[in-house]
């Protein structure tokens, strides 16, 4: 058994969850325009790896202590797929075709998000399941860009349930999972076990802002987040 493998059984029955999590609010949090956030989990979502701070540099938040809950029942029925990190998504039903990168934690143990030359394209929080593996696999992606013109997931929340999302990984292969579920949370009361407790199976989740724009506290006021399970790898 390799590495890789014994790390995605223990994944099967324990899964860290991520404090604050993606875009969520929670105590000195803000939003994506001038401070677009992702509020990030200290310590790696689901992976036998640690997080490292990979890509670009982006704004963070408070981080919170983590629990691992009970995993929830999973519907999904496709097999469990060896370790891969992705490098494309595509949501054909929102018309997102974007590279995807890497992105880990800097040096206060926060999630960093899209900036620079990739501002507009989806990260992957690399301390979480790569797309496919047992564990709720993180997706992150800005709603708007700095002159509030649209980014990557400007449309997330036209996401429908049974829409198919296809990851492609480095190994070649493509695992599609298919939305289950896309939910709008005030940023003041973000379920964090919810989005990134214990699954059975692969699971994705994909999460930007979203809701009212406050003008003065810069910032949306409320989290997108798209919940999906893998049907085929």
């Amino acid at each position: 058994m390799t590495t890789e493998q014994a790390g995605g059984r223990r994944r099967r029955t324990a899964v860290v969850v991520a404090s604050a999590g993606l875009l969520l609010a929670g105590a000195g949090t803000v939003g994506w325009a001038a401070t677009h956030q992702v509020p990030a989990p200290p310590t790696p979502v689901a992976s036998s790896s640690s997080s490292s701070s990979s890509g670009s540099s982006g704004a963070t938040t408070t981080s919170a202590p983590t629990t691992t809950p009970a995993a929830p029942p999973s519907s999904t029925t496709a097999e469990p797929l060896a370790r891969s990190r992705p490098t494309a998504v595509r949501l054909p039903g929102i018309d997102v075709d974007s590279p995807v990168h890497g992105l880990g934690l800097d040096g206060q143990g926060q999630l960093m998000v899209p900036s620079g030359e990739r501002y507009d394209e989806v990260a992957w929080y690399d301390g979480s399941p790569t797309p496919g593996e047992v564990g709720p696999a993180v997706l992150e992606g800005h709603v708007t860009g700095s002159g509030h013109d649209p980014s990557v997931f400007f449309e997330l929340g036209a996401t429908k349930t049974e829409d198919l999302v296809e990851v492609d990984r480095a190994d070649g292969s493509t695992a599609t999972f298919e939305v289950t579920d896309v939910r709008k949370y005030p940023k003041a009361d973000f379920p964090r076990v919810d989005v990134y407790g214990a699954t059975v199976g692969p699971e994705l989740r994909i999460i930007t802002c979203g809701g009212t724009y406050d003008g003065t506290a810069r910032r949306h006021l409320d989290n997108v987040v798209v919940f999906a399970e893998l049907v085929e790898g």
